[in-house]
């Protein structure tokens, strides 16, 4: 991908002596040592985001998309219903699964809700459930299903094929277990048990051969008092969501952080006051569950409210989740209480956020699956591709000759070969009117810029700088540009919209592309002499088809037909007025005000605000910018 202007670029000068030419070297000697400058050297990196992307922003706001009904009159325990579920996954491949203690099995769906299988008793060697409890992935699919009643975990792989049970053995002792609540799996393949019987953590290897213990009863920092729930980081932090309950009008729900040996690093409490019912009930504000998204943020499920007269729950009303940061700075909120769901049974209600921030809610009672679509401007940190940097390692012209000998490198680690370019710019401005973009090379050295570059070495070309400039004297800039196997051009972040208001549902840019954007495509267009194109002095006009003879570029102002032509090339499409007001509505009814807000931080000025979706309804000029759709 090309990145926008504030992004992806490496920006390097180097001082070179400026170009002669034979004829003039004797008579122009003096002058030239009286009025050249150095060269300067322009490399640029045009691809994606750059290795240090903002990691993932919670963007104030989920959305409830959905609501599964699997309690219905028709569902049962062989076509996907639940009778009293306790637990519930989201796989890498977003397939579903929820342990159900009514059906003693775990019911999985697809990631639409449609029923997909059963894993019922008599699995591995006639091993059978009790009470399953917290559910979680791995990596690799793998699916561990804590069951208190067994205390153990049951592994199975993302099909429901049997695999290990880890612990199974009660007690107090190492490698025994008491009150197993929930696990968690580090990234290396360590398994977490939390036990609320013996208010600790244990932890295990993959194949179940125990490591480690920490952690205990008590009101200290580094100890547990009620825990519910547990999750693990991607660095292998370990939240671990507490119950705290009292007589009294205010309550604490508790969240703690350990690092991978039980060394207590923070806390996070909130208190709500919910009036004075008198004494005869004690008032439950307690958490319920916690998991953490890609970005390492915790999404904390609070039961927010509940009743205790014979010491069990009566009802929690319209629970929320609470996301931390790693470092308890602050949190947002989501969930039911959000959404107008006051009065919802959501007893003993837990929660799973899936690779992609969907988050699925479930209470015991309930019986439903509330679906939350995550609002994100940045998404979740991007994998590791590592952008391609291009460096000229040296420029030096012949003695006596016009020719120009350019080394260059593209650094890259993750790719064997790039697509590698070149530009020069006379008078050491980089500009149209001084572009030159077809360049002469000799000596076969044009085999060196392309497709199919070798990335991590140095390659030369020679370029023959009497055959593309008619000034014998002057400075210039190389431009080096590079891109890797990524699709596109540019580094465009979308959104999906579901239907609504006539609409269909909906995949668009974010925020538009302004004309910075679109000059970073015709640089890339210019440097691979992109065969639709002409550029005479500081124009860019269209040479075929639709857009012969057309002004696509006008010294940096891209028309409406070179935005279209650059959509082209992207494989995009411009946006409707239709889909970009559809887009602009976010929840409200159409024809109201978006309902809008600053974001948080913005890259370059973009977003400038944002609705429910994380769409920029920012006042964009239109007549310089354009929402795209992918056209696949």
């Amino acid at each position: 991908m090309v990145s926008a202007a504030s992004q992806g670029h490496s920006v390097r000068t180097e001082c070179r002596q400026p170009l002669r030419f034979p004829s003039e070297i004797v008579e122009s000697e003096p002058k030239m040592k009286k009025t050249w400058k150095s060269i300067g050297v322009l490399t640029i990196a045009l691809i994606g985001a750059s290795p240090d992307a903002l990691a993932q922003r919670p963007q104030d706001n989920w959305y409830l998309e959905t609501i599964w009904d699997k309690g219905a009159n028709n569902l049962n325990a062989t076509n996907g219903g639940l009778s009293s579920p306790y637990g519930v996954a989201i796989g890498p491949d977003r397939r579903i699964y929820v342990a159900d203690q009514g059906y003693s099995c775990i019911q999985v769906y697809l990631p639409d809700g449609t029923f997909s299988f059963s894993i019922t008793n008599g699995f591995g060697a006639g091993e059978s459930f009790s009470q399953p409890r917290g559910l979680i992935t791995d990596k690799s699919g793998n699916l561990y299903a804590a069951d208190t009643g067994r205390e153990c975990v049951f592994v199975f792989d993302a099909n429901g094929v049997y695999l290990r049970k880890i612990g199974g053995i009660p007690g107090g002792g190492n490698g025994q277990l008491s009150g197993v609540l929930d696990a968690g799996v580090s990234l290396d393949g360590e398994v977490y048990v939390l036990e609320g019987g013996n208010s600790r953590v244990s932890v295990f290897s993959t194949n179940g051969t125990f490591l480690r213990n920490w952690s205990g009863p008590g009101n200290l920092d580094g100890q547990l008092n009620n825990p519910l729930s547990l999750a693990v980081t991607p660095e292998s932090r370990v939240y671990i969501c507490q119950q705290e309950w009292a007589w009294g009008v205010r309550q604490t729900v508790s969240i703690k952080q350990f690092d991978r040996n039980g060394t207590w690093l923070w806390s996070a409490s909130t208190l709500e006051p919910k009036g004075n019912f008198g004494h005869s009930y004690a008032f439950w504000l307690g958490g319920a569950s916690v998991r953490t998204d890609p970005g390492g943020y915790a999404h904390a499920l609070s039961s927010f409210f509940g009743l205790y007269s014979t010491g069990d729950p009566q009802i929690d009303d319209s629970p929320e989740v609470l996301v931390f940061p790693g470092d308890s700075s602050n949190f947002t909120t989501y969930g039911p209480k959000n959404t107008g769901g006051a009065g919802v049974d959501f007893r003993f209600p837990c929660h799973a956020v899936g690779p992609d921030g969907t988050t699925i809610i479930c209470g015991k009672s309930s019986r439903n699956l509330w679906v939350f679509r995550t609002v994100l401007r940045e998404q979740y940190a991007v994998p590791r591709n590592a952008i391609p940097i291009p460096a000229t390692v040296a420029v030096n012209q012949r003695s006596g000759s016009p020719l120009v000998d350019i080394d260059y490198r593209i650094t890259d680690a993750d790719d064997t070969n790039v697509y590698a370019a070149m530009l020069v710019f006379k008078n050491g401005t980089q500009s149209l009117s001084n572009c030159i973009s077809h360049l002469t090379l000799v000596e076969g050295t044009g085999t060196n810029l392309g497709s199919g570059i070798t990335a991590n070495q140095t390659h030369r070309v020679t370029w023959n700088a009497g055959a593309d400039w008619s000034v014998n004297l002057g400075n210039f800039r190389v431009g080096v540009l590079a891109r890797d196997s990524r699709p596109g051009l540019l580094d465009v972040h979308y959104l999906h919209l579901p239907a609504g208001n006539g609409m269909p549902a909906l995949k668009i840019s974010r925020s538009p592309l302004i004309p910075s954007d679109f000059m970073q495509v015709w640089w890339w267009l210019l440097a691979t002499n992109d065969v639709g194109i002409t550029l005479n002095s500081n124009r860019i006009y269209g040479v075929s088809g639709a857009y012969n003879g057309k002004l696509l570029c006008d010294n940096g102002a891209t028309s409406s037909d070179g935005r279209s032509y650059v959509c082209q090339a992207m494989h995009v499409r411009q946006a409707t007025a239709g889909e970009v007001q559809w887009a602009k509505q976010g929840t409200m009814p159409s024809g109201t005000t978006p309902n809008q807000w600053v974001p948080a931080r913005d890259i370059g000025g973009r977003p400038a605000s944002v609705n429910e979706y994380g769409f920029d309804t920012g006042n964009w000029d239109t007549n310089s910018c354009s929402w795209v759709v992918p056209l696949n």
